[in-house]
């Protein structure tokens, strides 16, 4: 997973505050972070400023401008490796990756990526559930769903848009496969459709 840190200046500029203020909230334990070195700079990891935000009701718009998280949920080490270094070629992706149904239906809420790759058959639960429940909350409905699967027919190929999948990619892929689904998933409007730019599905 990739991990994005923050000056002081850069989470003032987010919050809307001067790095003062920042600077005051990081010295009194009140936003966790670390220093370069005994009394260097200040440094504030993405999710720490995400949780200190939620918990003081300041907007994430800023924080989450122009960003383009992913998440991988896969059961497979080879893939939850494979993914996240493919994606790194293609553009600066923020990927999350989770590798049980249980632990994505936590991380979702908590990262809310625009664009969900999803093993089917997961070993702790059906990926076409996982699909449903995320689409079924209106705090992760408009995320688009990649599902990923070696093992099924044609025939459930043609059913996962009814489960709420946007569209489906066969194991293995080439970079190019990947790289090509998950950008036209990022270009799909908020309102969901019946998958014209997808005919996979």
């Amino acid at each position: 997973m990739k991990t994005r840190v923050f000056t002081t200046g850069e989470v003032a500029a987010i919050c809307g505050v001067s790095a003062d203020t920042v600077s005051r909230w990081f010295d009194l334990g009140q936003i966790d972070g670390y220093r370069l070195g005994p009394g260097g700079d200040r440094r504030i990891p993405y999710l720490s400023l995400r949780k200190f935000m939620l918990s003081h009701g300041i907007p994430l718009e800023r924080l989450e401008e122009g960003e383009r998280r992913v998440m991988v949920i896969d059961d497979d080490p080879y893939y939850l490796d494979l993914i996240p270094s493919l994606l790194s070629q293609e553009e600066a992706y923020a990927v999350i990756t989770a590798s049980t149904g249980f632990e994505a239906g936590i991380m979702i809420v908590e990262h809310n990526p625009q664009v969900i790759l999803l093993d089917v058959n997961l070993a702790d639960m059906d990926g076409r559930m996982v699909c449903e429940r995320i689409k079924s909350r209106p705090e992760t409905r408009n995320a688009r769903i990649l599902a990923m699967s070696g093992f099924i027919s044609d025939e459930e190929v043609k059913e996962l848009s009814d489960y709420g999948f946007d569209d489906f990619i066969r194991k293995p892929f080439t970079l190019d496969d990947l790289g090509g689904r998950v950008t036209a998933l990022f270009d799909l409007p908020n309102t969901r459709v019946n998958h014209p730019r997808n005919p996979h599905l």
